[in-house]
Protein backbone atom coordinates (compact mmCIF):
# COMPACT_ATOMS: atom_id res chain seq x y z
CA UNK A 1 0.00 0.00 0.00
CA UNK A 2 1.53 3.35 -0.96
CA UNK A 3 2.37 5.63 1.91
CA UNK A 4 -0.01 8.38 0.79
CA UNK A 5 -3.05 6.09 0.98
CA UNK A 6 -2.39 4.78 4.49
CA UNK A 7 -4.96 5.77 7.02
CA UNK A 8 -3.81 7.84 9.96
CA UNK A 9 -4.80 5.29 12.63
CA UNK A 10 -2.66 2.71 10.88
CA UNK A 11 0.18 5.20 11.16
CA UNK A 12 -0.43 5.68 14.90
CA UNK A 13 0.11 1.94 15.32
CA UNK A 14 3.50 2.45 13.64
CA UNK A 15 4.18 5.37 15.98
CA UNK A 16 3.60 3.11 18.97
CA UNK A 17 5.91 0.50 17.45
CA UNK A 18 8.66 3.08 16.87
CA UNK A 19 8.29 4.39 20.43
CA UNK A 20 8.49 0.85 21.82
CA UNK A 21 11.62 0.19 19.77
CA UNK A 22 13.25 3.34 21.10
CA UNK A 23 12.47 2.33 24.66
CA UNK A 24 13.92 -1.11 24.03
CA UNK A 25 17.04 0.33 22.34
CA UNK A 26 17.83 2.50 25.37
CA UNK A 27 16.69 0.13 28.08
CA UNK A 28 20.11 -1.21 29.10
CA UNK A 29 22.14 1.90 28.28
CA UNK A 30 23.48 4.86 30.18
CA UNK A 31 23.46 8.24 28.49
CA UNK A 32 27.22 8.06 27.91
CA UNK A 33 26.91 4.66 26.24
CA UNK A 34 24.09 5.97 24.07
CA UNK A 35 25.97 9.12 23.05
CA UNK A 36 28.96 7.04 21.97
CA UNK A 37 26.97 4.37 20.12
CA UNK A 38 26.42 5.72 16.60
CA UNK A 39 24.21 2.80 15.53
CA UNK A 40 21.81 3.16 18.42
CA UNK A 41 21.74 6.95 18.14
CA UNK A 42 20.91 6.74 14.44
CA UNK A 43 18.27 4.06 14.99
CA UNK A 44 16.56 6.13 17.70
CA UNK A 45 16.75 9.29 15.59
CA UNK A 46 15.25 7.44 12.63
CA UNK A 47 12.32 6.36 14.79
CA UNK A 48 11.82 9.94 15.99
CA UNK A 49 11.78 11.02 12.34
CA UNK A 50 9.10 8.42 11.60
CA UNK A 51 7.07 9.55 14.61
CA UNK A 52 7.28 13.18 13.50
CA UNK A 53 6.13 12.25 10.02
CA UNK A 54 3.23 10.16 11.33
CA UNK A 55 1.74 12.97 13.42
CA UNK A 56 1.54 15.15 10.31
CA UNK A 57 -1.23 12.85 9.07
CA UNK A 58 -3.47 13.04 12.13
CA UNK A 59 -6.53 15.16 11.31
CA UNK A 60 -6.66 18.60 12.94
CA UNK A 61 -9.90 17.79 14.78
CA UNK A 62 -8.23 14.77 16.41
CA UNK A 63 -5.22 16.87 17.32
CA UNK A 64 -7.53 19.41 18.95
CA UNK A 65 -9.37 16.70 20.88
CA UNK A 66 -6.06 15.31 22.19
CA UNK A 67 -4.50 18.68 22.92
CA UNK A 68 -2.28 17.21 25.66
CA UNK A 69 -0.13 15.66 22.93
CA UNK A 70 2.48 18.22 21.84
CA UNK A 71 1.80 17.76 18.13
CA UNK A 72 3.83 20.76 16.98
CA UNK A 73 6.81 19.81 19.14
CA UNK A 74 6.80 16.27 17.75
CA UNK A 75 6.69 17.59 14.18
CA UNK A 76 9.35 20.14 15.10
CA UNK A 77 11.65 17.42 16.38
CA UNK A 78 11.31 15.63 13.06
CA UNK A 79 12.02 18.83 11.15
CA UNK A 80 15.04 19.60 13.27
CA UNK A 81 16.45 16.11 12.72
CA UNK A 82 15.87 16.23 8.98
CA UNK A 83 17.09 19.76 8.36
CA UNK A 84 19.84 19.92 10.97
CA UNK A 85 21.01 16.32 10.72
CA UNK A 86 24.63 17.35 11.19
CA UNK A 87 23.98 18.76 14.66
CA UNK A 88 21.91 16.08 16.40
CA UNK A 89 21.89 16.71 20.14
CA UNK A 90 22.21 13.27 21.78
CA UNK A 91 21.13 14.64 25.15
CA UNK A 92 17.94 16.12 23.71
CA UNK A 93 17.17 12.83 21.93
CA UNK A 94 17.85 10.88 25.14
CA UNK A 95 15.55 13.15 27.18
CA UNK A 96 12.75 12.97 24.65
CA UNK A 97 12.84 9.18 24.44
CA UNK A 98 13.41 8.48 28.13
CA UNK A 99 11.39 11.25 29.80
CA UNK A 100 9.05 13.13 27.50
CA UNK A 101 7.56 10.51 25.19
CA UNK A 102 6.62 7.66 27.58
CA UNK A 103 3.78 9.60 29.28
CA UNK A 104 2.25 10.17 25.83
CA UNK A 105 1.98 6.46 25.03
CA UNK A 106 -1.26 5.88 27.00
CA UNK A 107 -2.78 8.94 25.33
CA UNK A 108 -1.94 7.60 21.86
CA UNK A 109 -3.43 4.23 22.83
CA UNK A 110 -6.58 5.95 24.08
CA UNK A 111 -6.70 7.98 20.86
CA UNK A 112 -6.69 4.72 18.87
CA UNK A 113 -9.45 3.25 20.99
CA UNK A 114 -11.71 6.32 21.08
CA UNK A 115 -11.52 7.70 17.55
CA UNK A 116 -12.75 6.63 14.15
CA UNK A 117 -11.12 7.32 10.81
Amino acid sequence: MPSSSRRWKFRIEHLLGAAAENTRFLQEMTFDEFAEDDKTLKAVVWNLTIIGEIVRHVPPEVQQRYHQIPWAAIRGMRNRIVHEYDTIDAELVWNVVRDEFPPLIPIFIRLLEETEE
